[in-house]
């Protein structure tokens, strides 16, 4: 049996990443003091944020959410689950590790499917890889904006929208460059940004802020891994640090010497 050629989410992860997705959005409304029509539209714009971008402001079509009842059932059931639970979920040290990893594997599925409704269009590109981009990270943009906080894109971070737009640029040209099955590039994907965000989640690897990066900065990450290679301590490092300890030195004689002679006065 042959595999589709196009990829499509599964439709009983797309429920399970819609619930999670629902619940963490709800947990922000709900921390930050909101009712219950406050804490609905959280959630519902962290599930559906990126889709209704993609497809109301971009792709000019009716959005997803629109064509299948079942996302609002799932959207109240959140909610209803927050109001219930809220305190002992926000206490729960294992929830927000499952929503890392629904949304490690939830981002690059909806941005391959944001790839290829782009694509459909016939836009070029870099419009492809921006609207895959949005279709993934659009959820998170939206809800940060509406509870007035900073977007997490625009902050220093586990590089979250940087592996999204790899992933759309990728797939765009393993599929329709090189021509591989698209159904199998896109599970590739998937796979490579999970393991991708698994890592940087594990090992706190963190994007820096612009007016703190410097070129050595480049030079120092690609020697780490130069086996054998040794950090090199600048010249003048060890000299201020003999320096230092010579005048702390000197203070401390001095300051000995001053009591020798106020003691000998008495």
């Amino acid at each position: 049996m042959e595999p589709p050629a196009q990829f499509t989410v599964p439709t009983s992860f797309e429920y399970v990443a819609i619930l999670l997705w629902s619940i963490s959005g709800a947990i922000v409304g709900w921390r930050k003091g909101y009712d219950i029509v406050g804490v609905f539209v959280i959630a519902f714009v962290s599930s559906f944020g990126g889709g209704l971008l993609r497809d109301g402001l971009f792709l000019q079509r009716l959005p997803a959410v629109l064509t299948d009842s079942n996302y609002f059932i799932i959207l109240l059931l959140a909610v209803a689950g927050v109001m219930a639970v809220g305190r002992r979920m926000q206490r729960d040290r294992r929830l927000p590790k499952a929503v890392s990893v629904i949304d490690a594997l939830g981002v690059p599925m909806y941005v391959i499917l944001g790839v290829e409704l782009a694509r459909a269009r016939g836009l070029e590109l870099p419009a492809i890889v921006l609207i895959g981009t949005i279709s993934g990270v659009g959820g998170g943009l939206l809800r940060d904006l509406i509870v007035g906080d900073t977007p997490e894109l625009l902050r220093p971070g586990q590089y979250n929208t940087l592996l999204a737009v790899v992933a759309a640029a990728a797939y765009m040209i393993l599929s329709y460059e090189v021509g591989l099955n698209r159904f199998w590039t896109a599970w590739f994907i998937v796979a490579a940004f999970f393991a991708a965000r698994l890592i940087t989640i594990r090992y706190n690897w963190r994007s820096r802020p612009v007016n703190e990066f410097e070129i050595r900065h480049v030079f120092e990450g690609i020697t780490d891994w130069i086996p054998g290679w040794k950090k090199a301590e600048p010249n003048g490092r060890g000299q201020g640090e003999e320096k230092t300890r010579a005048v702390s030195l000197g203070e401390d004689a001095g300051s000995s010497t001053a009591e020798g002679r106020e003691e000998g006065r008495r």
